[in-house]
């Protein structure tokens, strides 16, 4: 998913791509740099949700293809590819007071979410054109133009960045009283490729850079209305940063989400995340725990 730009993560490699081989040139020229100054921020209350929110994560990317006399560059793209492969999220509530009961959602993992990993892209891209983003003035691919002369380099841009939001408030049906957030934790993991796609639909992945985002923060609400006026939060350190490994060449061998980095896909990551929350949140949801008591739920089931 898109926001407007915070502070940048930069990450820039350059690589040299001949046409009549199968492959990427490993001996080719190229660079790599980062900039790790991934964040995130503290979560903000904007009634009737609360808002967790991280500074971007951008990416710029050149790759120079190497032509012969009588090659054409037409159908060859450059462009970035990005997986998900981790998912924690869920929210517990309580009301003000013991017998007003509490609730635990679980929203990352079955039934309501359907698998862990996935391809991302965003709104309104095509789910299959594999890229993060088809859409024109993204600049996350560019195409080889026709008549192009060699060595011909082409320039992408990379943009992404996560947040989420959970409600203030769920109502306890057991009780029929609200009940307000008690505590959340909000966890994404992320590898981000810049590939080349052949006219032939084959892709050779150039370079990859695993980062991770995640939230852990307790609520403790100043007033009992529906919402609440204000609430202290108090972040977890322990389960509260940014993390960002650094940029490896050729492709990611991760079982835990290779195989989703090309084959076609139901939906993009961003359509499977709103299903789950959409399904996790009804009541009478399996994800769904409610208890007439204050109650310690586990985190780790569904």
């Amino acid at each position: 998913m898109r926001r407007p730009p915070l502070h940048p993560l930069v990450w820039l490699t350059r690589t040299r791509y001949p046409l009549r081989h199968g492959g990427p040139d490993r001996q080719g020229r190229r660079r790599s740099e980062s900039s790790r100054d991934l964040r995130v921020n503290a979560p903000v209350v904007v009634a009737p949700n609360v808002s967790f929110t991280g500074t971007p994560i951008r990416a710029t990317g050149e790759v120079t293809l190497l032509g012969s006399v009588g090659d054409s560059p037409v159908g060859w793209t450059v462009g970035f590819i990005q997986a998900q492969w981790v998912e924690t999220n869920w929210c517990y509530y309580r009301g003000q007071h013991v017998d007003d009961g509490s609730i635990f959602i679980q929203r990352g993992k079955p039934p309501a979410r359907r698998y862990q990993e996935g391809r991302d892209c965003v709104d309104g891209s095509p789910i299959n054109s594999v890229f993060y983003s088809a859409l024109p003035g993204h600049s996350e691919t560019a195409n080889a133009p026709a008549g192009g002369a060699f060595p011909l380099k082409l320039s992408v841009r990379h943009f992404d960045q996560p947040s989420d939001i959970c409600a203030l408030v769920e109502r306890n049906t057991i009780k029929g009283r609200p009940n307000c957030l008690s505590e959340a934790q909000l966890e994404f993991h992320f590898c981000t490729l810049l590939t080349v796609r052949t006219p032939g639909g084959e892709f050779h992945h150039q370079r990859f850079l695993y980062w991770n985002i995640r939230w852990c923060a307790r609520f403790h609400p100043t007033t009992h209305a529906v919402p609440p006026a204000a609430f202290g939060i108090e972040l977890v350190p322990s389960g509260t940063d940014a993390n960002v490994g650094h940029v490896g060449a050729g492709a990611p061998a991760d079982p835990r989400f290779s195989r989703v980095l090309t084959a076609p896909q139901t939906g993009s990551c961003n359509q499977v995340f709103a299903a789950a929350i959409a399904a996790a949140e009804a009541v009478g949801s399996p994800n769904r725990h409610q208890s007439a008591t204050w109650q310690k739920f586990d985190v780790r089931r569904s």
